[in-house]
C-alpha cells in the first residue's frame, strides 16, 4: 500500500500557496493583461471583468498543484506539475464560465461566432501539426500509456476551445472577445506541451517553447463586433 508523504504534501501546499499569492489577481493584473491582449485604455469596469476572469482560474491553482504533485510524485518546481496545474485550471475555470452571468451585463454577437472568429490560424495550425507529429513520434518512440495521455490531452483541449467560444457573454464586447481568444491561445500551447512530453526528448523541449509562443500570439485585428 502507498502512503503519503506528509512532507511533500506541505511542501507542496506551501509552493501553491506561494503560486497563488505571486499571482493573486487584482486592479493591476487585470490592467496588464488587457493591455496584452490589445484592449488599449481598459476601463474600470473592463479591468474589473479581466479580475474575475483571473480569479476564476488562478484560485484554483494552490489545490490543483497540490493534486498534481502528489499524481505525478514530484514536488515542488516540478514542470508537469505546473503544466497539469494551469492546464485543469484552465479547463475548469472555462466550464465555470458556461454558466450565465446574473447581474452583469451581456452581449451577444451580430454574427454567429465560431472558432476561426476568435482565434488565430496561425495558433490553430500550429496546435493540429504539433499533435499529429507528438502522436508518430510517440508511436515510433513510446508506449500507449503516452499515446494515451496525448489522446487525453486533446479531448481536453477540445473541451476548451468549445466551451471558450460558447460560453455566455460577459462584460465589455472587446474584453470578452480578448479573453476568448486568450483561452484558446493558452489552452492550445498547453495541449502541444503535453503532446510533445509525451514523445520525450527534444520534443518536449519543443513543446515548452511552442507554450510560451502560442499563449503570446496578440489576438486578431478583425474580431466581429459585439453589441448590448
Amino acid at each position: 500500500m502507498y502512503g503519503v508523504d506528509l512532507a511533500n504534501v506541505i511542501v507542496l501546499g506551501v509552493f501553491g500557496l506561494l503560486i497563488l499569492v505571486a499571482l493573486w489577481p487584482n486592479e493591476r493584473n487585470g490592467r496588464r493583461l488587457l493591455l496584452k491582449w490589445k484592449v488599449t485604455d481598459p476601463t474600470p469596469d473592463e479591468v474589473a471583468e479581466a479580475v474575475r476572469y483571473l480569479k476564476r482560474r488562478r484560485l484554483l491553482y494552490p489545490w490543483l498543484y497540490l493534486a498534481a504533485g502528489l499524481l505525478t510524485g514530484k514536488s515542488q518546481g516540478n514542470m508537469d506539475a505546473i503544466v497539469i496545474t494551469v492546464f485543469v485550471g484552465t479547463l475548469l475555470a472555462e466550464l465555470l464560465a458556461l454558466r450565465p452571468p446574473r447581474d452583469r451585463q451581456r452581449a451577444a454577437s451580430l454574427t454567429p461566432r465560431g472558432l476561426a472568429d476568435i482565434a488565430s490560424p496561425i495558433v490553430l495550425l500550429t496546435y493540429v501539426v504539433g499533435v499529429i507529429v507528438a502522436a508518430v513520434l510517440v508511436v515510433l518512440w513510446r508506449g500507449a500509456f503516452e499515446l494515451g495521455m496525448l489522446l487525453g490531452s486533446v479531448v481536453v483541449v477540445a473541451v476548451i476551445v468549445w466551451a471558450a467560444v460558447n460560453r455566455p457573454a460577459s462584460g465589455d464586447a472587446r474584453v470578452d472577445n480578448a479573453l476568448r481568444t486568450r483561452s484558446i491561445h493558452v489552452s492550445a500551447g498547453l495541449g502541444i506541451t503535453v503532446a510533445l512530453g509525451m514523445a520525450g526528448g527534444f520534443a518536449a523541449l519543443a513543446g515548452i517553447l511552442l507554450w510560451v509562443a502560442m499563449a503570446n500570439t496578440p489576438p486578431r485585428e478583425d474580431l466581429p463586433r459585439l453589441v448590448a
